[in-house]
């Protein structure tokens, strides 16, 4: 899992064909490793419910790639009756069934990929039940993470336009490590600072405990070094989502740890690495790390074209309410309710807000299964935080939490959870989180 882990965002962010297939692959035996080779088979407990919801969304996906008969097409979705029967016109044998998919081979292909997903959630809820097994998936995401800044850092200093060799297009000056999009790279940033926090968190009560001030220091000081640089590297993707999301993280981690203490003081702690953060990127390149956000206008904010989408997005939806348009159809149903008032000329394949390309294309059946299953996760996780006796299972709870907010508001304007490597990390991580001992071994 750990080298998954340093895998994942290599190839593109696994967008590719042959990568996507290899994450499929490997996650469905990560767990049945997980499953199988543990000593004291452990128990997935809660994340049982979010993995469960993840698996859920998959078999709709299916369920909509499959062809179903005329009257049950007309009773669940009337809009792919009636586009169904405009293209019987113009076929020499009509057939007598239809899928409740626009393109039921994209909708298969994403339900691999929620599947490969539930299957990392889980696997990794059922191995990494010792605090040895969490330091070492938490130092792979780290590693990637920094990783992903110094090699884009070394490409955006030669003006490199490529990626492994292959031509990119995109902005050479925003860095983007080995993500195509920038802002998809930032949304990754986003899911590891909340754990440099959270080591920072942990490393800082640890060290009460250090008589020398080396000791200290030597705790300390690490995290918090690789906190800015993380952070300094979100800030030159340009993601001006990025920032906002990463700070809110920082802002939820420090509310959190405030109400667990009872002490208000203590969330003072994410304003102040947000401010150590902001004058690392200051010291370093201000127009270069907070240029876009610099220039931006209040047009933008309020008027940009993407709400122009996110209201004909929410008209798709009414089209097909209850199943939605099919798992990964945005490309194919946007041209249903496109109007043209929008000035991209090119095709939009996302709707750039992932909460209404879920209800867009899963329906109301999708978006209440998944949203279920996030709200079983984080009161999960919230409980984890507040009874955990260790400080270590407390920091991966807070490190889940973190993320889960920075990724919540990305999502907002984004839709980078679509690529495999951030979908993948992101659900190790909470696994991770959730993972509990394993269950006392039975008497012989």
């Amino acid at each position: 899992m750990a080298v998954l882990l340093l895998w994942i965002p290599l190839p593109l962010a696994s967008v590719v064909p042959w990568a996507q297939l290899l994450v499929q692959i490997t996650s469905v035996v990560l767990l049945a490793l997980a499953a199988v080779t543990v000593a004291i088979r452990p128990h997935p407990g809660i994340a049982a419910i979010p993995a469960a919801a993840l698996l859920a969304v998959a078999l709709l996906g299916f369920a909509q790639a499959t062809s179903w008969p005329d009257g049950i097409v007309r009773m669940i979705s009337p809009t792919h009756a009636a586009l169904a029967s405009e293209a019987r016109e113009f076929a020499a044998a009509p057939p007598t069934t239809m899928p409740l998919s626009l393109a039921p081979s994209a909708s298969r292909a994403a339900a691999l990929t929620w599947a490969a997903a539930a299957a990392c959630m889980l696997a990794a809820a059922l191995s990494a039940t010792r605090r040895h097994d969490r330091r070492i998936l938490a130092t792979s995401i780290l590693a990637a993470g920094i990783f992903q800044v110094l090699l884009g850092a070394s490409w955006v200093a030669s003006r490199g336009t490529t990626i492994w060799g292959v031509e990119v297009p995109g902005d050479e000056a925003r860095l983007r490590g080995t993500f195509v999009n920038s802002d998809h790279l930032a949304l990754y940033l986003e899911m590891v600072l909340p754990i440099a926090f959270a080591w920072g968190w942990w490393a800082w009560r640890r060290a009460r405990t250090a008589r020398s001030f080396e000791g200290k220091f030597a705790l300390r000081t690490p995290p918090a070094l690789v906190w800015v640089t993380l952070f300094v590297g979100l800030a030159f993707t340009g993601s001006r989502a990025g920032l906002v999301a990463a700070a809110t993280g920082a802002a939820v981690q420090g509310a959190l740890l405030a109400a667990r203490a009872r002490q208000w003081r203590v969330g003072a702690t994410g304003v102040l690495a947000l401010v150590v953060g902001l004058g690392a990127v200051a010291a370093v390149g201000l127009q270069q790390g907070l240029g876009r956000w610099l220039a931006t206008s209040q047009y933008e904010l309020t008027w940009n074209e993407r709400l122009a989408v996110y209201g004909q997005t929410v008209e798709l939806w009414q089209r097909f309410p209850l199943t939605g348009s099919g798992l990964s159809t945005f490309r194919e149903a946007f041209p249903l309710v496109r109007r043209d008032q929008l000035t991209d000329s090119a095709t939009y394949w996302h709707a750039h807000n992932d909460y209404l390309e879920v209800l867009a294309t899963t329906g109301v059946a999708g978006a209440l299964v998944l949203g279920a299953g996030l709200v079983a996760l984080v009161v999960a996780l919230g409980r984890r935080l507040r009874d955990a006796e260790r400080s270590e299972d407390r920091a991966a709870a807070l490190a889940a939490l973190g993320a889960i907010a920075a990724v919540a508001v990305h999502s907002c304007f984004d839709f980078g959870l679509t690529m495999p490597a951030n979908a993948a990390t992101l659900a190790i991580l909470c696994g991770a989180a959730l993972a509990r001992g394993p269950r006392s071994a039975p008497p012989a």
